[in-house]
């Protein structure tokens, strides 16, 4: 049953490969701008520098949370 599940896999992850380097010849030269002159419009959404602040130290409360809470786990576990 392994063994017909890991071909399985083998097989979804050669096929997605293929597909993507399929995709990525297709957009070989992409359309020229309208007008030299014309900026194109920002994106939609927020600006990744404007907050990186606060996202490092979210990232970090819960790296700490996630290292306290396994420690705790780990030390209840019976040996």
């Amino acid at each position: 049953m392994k063994i017909g599940q890991n071909k399985l896999f083998l097989l979804i992850a050669f096929l997605s490969g293929v597909f993507v380097s399929w995709a990525k010849f297709s957009l070989r030269n992409p359309p020229a701008p309208a007008s030299p002159m014309k900026t194109p419009a920002p994106p939609d959404g927020l600006p990744i520098d404007e907050n990186i602040l606060i996202l490092v130290i979210v990232a970090s409360l819960f790296g700490i949370y996630t290292i306290y809470k396994h420690r705790l786990k780990k030390a209840k576990a019976p040996n």
